[in-house]
């Protein structure tokens, strides 16, 4: 690491000799319990460091702390502890939880409440957080390590903070122990030979829950300080839920005259409302702070299986969300290494990084990708101290931050940077002028030309199609535009060889004026036939040189030439093995040609705006091989989609953007990217081309093996993506990012990211059902679930828990739940309840789908409005809403207002008690019909403070969305309702589960399988 000491380094073992320039340092101050620093016999010792050298007031690190947060875990990557029955080695306190965030810690580990279900209080005296006396929470942990790290410093010149002497990666896995079950009631004391429970739980009984035959009520106690006291292995795990938290469930038929949910308080699930929606949008393993953050690269499992045969006992996926581009408040630091050139691994080509080591006194550079020497560039030469840290690390950014950009120079370049190119193709049949799309697009369009990135570089083509091809001529020396018409769509070429292409800033006039021209010209045709893969071809031929991207707006089907599509919504097909091909495009032509296009750097985003079914499986391969937005409007009316189609044009035409890019992901010794998922053509086995890349769109890795062990105890993802910017620039941007490799399934599911793992299998779904049926996937998915908790369930001996209770480690709390509501999304809800276009649409938009926005659309958000208090809205603009609800028919009130927010629309909720002079005050409509209220466009606010807040209420939900959220209003017993019962997850819906089923259904599987 970035001249850090060398128990950073990959492949650092214990008693190694210190690097080059070390000195060994005196012993640590004893740690808590009277432990000395090297912790128990046959633990992992820690090296005895020494303090950095001083450097002068500037430059003066503060001293590694011994112990504490930092301090490493006995067992991490070496060999397993003594077996059950023996002392477990202890291990060094955790800090108490955050201010705020009561006993449930986002690490999910030590927390001594449950998430479900109230557990009983603690008896007065009982220990704080830590198993540490009453105000131990107050206390410094041992040591005197600081409870939290500096932030990290963004910019150059930041004082850069210490690394914590021997931790590697940020996390803290504990001794082969998997994290507490996070739902239910307590469990009697441990069972014989077991080690008592941790400090942090609560010891005392809970009704309905008796010790086993033959061993006395348990005591309310607590837990020895310390940590984790758990021993590695399956039997190991055992001493750490001695008492347990669980779910009451029913695994079989009820008793006569009971409810099926005896039991069970619905109430108390876990589920991602209140503080929780907000909080599982970021990992609940903390991670190395010299890492990139999880806006860019969010692992599923925040940890890796050292050996292929561990890999096969943990059934999750071992993958990374990436989003390369991803918005963030503090821009990432770009770096010019100037004359030196960009600083790479000769051998493996990994980008210089925090985690490097210098050695020689700062003359060469280990990668910690593969290990390999490298000479240090004499422009890039500074001298190291005597822990190898280099002398201006401060004003080198790329040694302290997970994310930079570098400025590439030529060798980085084939060609002269791109200038950003758009063509516009408008769909001018009759059913696109007859919908209003026409004039809608030419309307959006024209507002975007003064945004369009690239200034003064920027180019624009304009073509329209039906049965035919048109070109327009609009150059700057013309007193009018010229319309070029190709009368063949099936053989379509150049009608002149130059000057479809012109600079928008030279020939501004001309294009208002060929837009204002389509709008006219086309209004009283009859052709209703379309030519789409013409206009593409077409489209083609002109950018083949310079490429770019073409916007292009399509109403009627494409009934012409190569890719002319036929009906294919077969009803006879559902539920039968033929159901696979309604989701699939059968022409081989799409993917063909999108590949073509993605050669010469050709983007295509569609606007598909079809009266009917129009083959959006097809279509959308055109967008999923260049990089490329698909956007469906299912009936598109301009009245009721205008403003959004206007909107999501606007976002996509101004928002950053990356040209002609490519991106490959590398991962450290023995391990290797298997497969990749996205929007996307694959060149060279590993390389992404991607024409365009913009901070919307993210991309998956699956992380395989390419031996059978891990070598090391921290290996390494970075993530390389070279682009042109818009304003010409050719720029890599970087992300590095460390992972802890472990030795037991235990620290896995202490490390599991449930919202990660969920958006990767929404992902891998969205690909099996291209293949499959859908009822196959959806056993695919359920199988998972069912095969880890009962992994989890069997790291328990049987005798701790009885067979009526759910067994949920605290980091896959959420996990059911997502499994549930992914099975009620378009994207595997039975076909009698979806179109296929709509299953279609919903395939392509999960693939690309930045994490949050998965998450939000699978549980969406309801906030109640009928209580305006509850929303503020501040000086500068944010607002604050109500706290989120759980999704369910039970907490909906006629007497109520409500706003559900799913990420690609929005409803308004309003039950029969609520007077109709609410929708007086705040949309202005006096007894709407309820085809008033669909067609509403809510956007302004009325000047009265209930229409203000309502309004401000849906903008704050709009905000930053790639998509804008139509908004539907709609009282209770309108027919519109039944928009928004599906959007209710956690209730029975036709033939799906209701969450209480659901999680009997998983139950009784883990159970029986």
């Amino acid at each position: 690491m970035a001249g850090r000491p060398p128990q950073y380094q990959q492949g650092y073992q214990p008693g190694r000799p210190p690097a080059p320039g070390m000195q060994p340092g005196p012993p640590g101050p004893p740690l808590g319990n009277g432990i000395p620093p090297q912790g128990p016999p046959g633990a992992f010792r820690p090296p005895q460091g020494g303090q950095p050298m001083p450097r002068g007031p500037a430059m003066m690190r503060p001293p590694m702390p011994q112990g504490g947060v930092g301090a490493p875990r006995p067992g991490m990557g070496g060999p397993l502890p003594p077996g059950p029955g023996m002392q477990p080695p202890q291990q060094f306190q955790r800090p108490p939880p955050p201010t705020g965030m009561g006993a449930q810690g986002l690490n999910g580990g030590v927390s001594s409440a449950p998430q479900a279900v109230p557990m009983m209080g603690k008896p007065p005296g009982a220990p704080g957080p830590g198993g540490m006396g009453p105000g131990a929470a107050s206390r410094p942990p041992p040591g005197g390590a600081p409870l939290s790290r500096p932030p990290v410093p963004q910019q150059a010149g930041a004082p850069v903070p210490p690394r914590p002497v021997g931790q590697v990666g940020g996390f803290q896995p504990p001794t082969g122990g998997a994290p507490p079950p996070a739902m239910g009631m307590q469990r009697g004391p441990p069972g014989p030979g077991q080690a008592p429970a941790p400090q942090g739980f609560n010891q005392g009984p809970a009704p309905g829950n008796f010790a086993p035959p033959g061993q006395p009520p348990p005591p309310a106690f607590g837990g020895a300080a310390g940590g984790y006291g758990g021993q590695a292995g399956r039997g190991g795990t055992e001493a750490i839920l001695g008492q347990f938290q669980s779910l009451t469930m029913s695994a079989g038929p009820v008793a006569p005259g009971q409810p099926a949910d005896v039991g069970v308080d619905a109430a108390s699930f876990p589920r991602p409302v209140g503080p929780d929606a907000e909080n599982m949008l970021t990992p609940q393993v903390q991670r190395d702070q010299y890492s990139a953050d999880p806006k860019f690269v969010r692992l599923a499992t925040n940890a890796i299986p050292n050996s292929v045969e561990l890999k096969k006992q943990w059934c999750l996926p071992s993958a990374a969300v990436i989003q390369p581009l991803a918005g963030m408040k503090q821009p990432v630091p770009v770096v010019n290494f100037g004359a030196a050139g960009i600083i790479r691994c000769r051998q493996c080509r990994t980008y210089v990084n925090p985690f490097v080591q210098f050695v020689d006194g700062g003359r060469r550079w280990k990668c910690n990708v593969c290990g390999a020497f490298n000479e240090v560039p004499v422009e890039y030469f500074c001298t190291t101290d005597g822990n190898g840290i280099r002398r201006d690390i401060n004003e080198r950014p790329e040694l302290n931050c997970g994310s930079v950009e570098y400025l590439a120079p030529e060798e980085y370049m084939v060609r002269p940077p791109m200038p950003p190119t758009y063509v516009f193709a408008f769909d001018v049949s009759y059913p696109a002028i007859a919908s209003g799309l026409l004039a809608s697009a030419i309307d959006a369009v024209k507002s975007c030309l003064d945004s369009l990135p690239g200034a003064e570089r920027t180019q624009v083509g304009i073509l329209t199609y039906d049965s035919n091809v048109h070109f327009y001529n609009m150059r700057a020396d013309q007193s009018s535009p010229q319309m070029l018409v190709i009368p063949d769509a099936t053989h379509p070429y150049l009608p002149q060889p130059e000057d479809l292409l012109v600079n928008l800033q030279e020939c501004r006039h001309q294009i208002d004026a060929a837009l204002d021209v389509i709008s006219k010209a086309f209004g009283k045709t009859q052709d209703v036939e379309g030519c789409l893969s013409g206009a593409i071809q077409a489209t083609y031929l002109v950018m083949q040189h310079v490429g770019g991207k073409m916007v292009c707006f399509q109403s009627s089907v494409p009934s012409s030439g190569e890719g002319k599509l036929r009906p294919k919504e077969d009803l006879a097909s559902y539920n039968t093995e033929r159901e696979y091909k309604l989701r699939k495009a059968e022409d081989p032509f799409f993917k063909r040609f999108g590949g073509e296009c993605n050669r010469i750097q050709m983007c295509i985003d569609i606007f598909c705006c079809p009266p009917k079914f129009t083959d959006v499986a097809s279509l959308s391969v055109f967008s999923s091989t260049t990089g490329g937005q698909f956007y469906f409007y299912p009936a598109f009316f301009a009245r009721k989609d205008g403003m959004k189609l206007k909107a999501e044009v606007t976002r996509n035409l101004t928002r950053e953007t990356g040209w002609e890019a490519v991106m490959r992901v590398r991962m450290g010794k023995g391990l290797k990217c298997t497969n990749f998922h996205g929007h996307f053509m694959i060149r060279s086995n590993d390389l992404m081309a991607l024409p365009t890349v913009d901070p919307d769109k993210s991309m998956h890795v699956d992380i395989g093996y390419e031996d059978q062990m891990v070598p090391h105890q921290t290996t390494y993802l970075q993530c390389a993506l070279l682009y042109t910017t818009s304003l010409g620039e050719r720029r890599i941007r970087v992300h590095t990012t460390a992972i802890p490799v472990v030795s037991d399934i235990g620290q896995l599911f202490k490390a599991c990211d449930s919202c990660a793992i969920g958006t990767v299998l929404a992902k891998l779904a969205a690909e099996k059902i291209r293949s499959t049926t859908i009822k196959e996937t959806v056993h695919i998915l359920n199988k998972k679930v069912i095969d880890i908790l009962k992994e989890y369930r069997q790291l328990y001996s049987t005798h701790l828990h009885p067979h009526n209770k759910l067994i949920l480690p605290e980091t896959m709390k959420m996990l059911p739940l997502l499994m549930l509501c992914m099975q009620k999304s378009a994207l595997l809800k039975s076909p009698n309840e979806v179109t296929t276009d709509e299953r279609s649409n919903t395939i392509f938009q999960i693939l690309s789908m930045p994490f949050d926005n998965v998450m939000k659309f699978f549980y969406p958000r309801m906030y109640p409005l009928h209580d305006l208090n509850q929303i503020v809205v501040e000086k500068e603009g944010s607002v604050k809403l109500p706290q989120t609800m759980p999704l369910t028919l039970n907490n909906i009130k006629d007497s109520g207002i409500y706003l559900l927010d799913n990420g690609m629309a929005c409803y308004i909720w309003i039950g029969r008690g609520i007077s109709p002079q609410w929708l007086v005050d705040v949309f202005g409509l006096q007894n709407p019909s309820p085809q008033d209220l669909m067609n509403l466009q809510v956007g302004s606010a009325l000047e009265n403070p209930t229409s203000q807040k309502v309004i401000a209420a849906v903008n704050s939900v709009r905000k930053d969305n790639m998509y804008y959220q139509h908004c539907y209003v709609v009282r209770q017993g309108d027919p519109a309702e039944a928009m928004i019962l599906p959007w209710l997850v956690e209730d029975k819906f036709q033939t799906s589960y209701s969450y209480t089923n659901y999680l009997g259904y998983i139950h009784k599987g883990v159970l029986t399988r």
